[in-house]
């Protein structure tokens, strides 16, 4: 299943951190705190991965970080990032 980008952003906006979403010219941006990167509007699902991996990475204190990694830690291994 396909990672969602508005629903990964209002998730760590609910975990306190700063996440922002802009759409314009066929493409996004996506802000983590200090963090950004662009995307091609068709590729929504990459931004969202990128938000999540950002959070993980960036952001270790955070309770989105802490479920990630427990959830990886439980599979036994790292979580994959990326979308299916």
């Amino acid at each position: 299943m396909r990672r969602d980008l508005f629903v990964t952003a209002a998730m760590l906006q609910r975990a306190g951190l700063g996440v922002d979403v802009q759409l314009a010219d066929g493409s996004i941006e996506v802000r983590l705190d200090g963090h950004r990167a662009r995307f091609p509007a068709t590729n929504a699902n990459m931004a969202a991965d990128w938000l999540a991996a950002c959070a993980v990475i960036n952001c270790p204190e955070s309770e989105f970080a802490k479920v990630w990694v427990m959830l990886a830690e439980l599979a036994g291994g790292a979580i994959p990032f990326g979308s299916k």
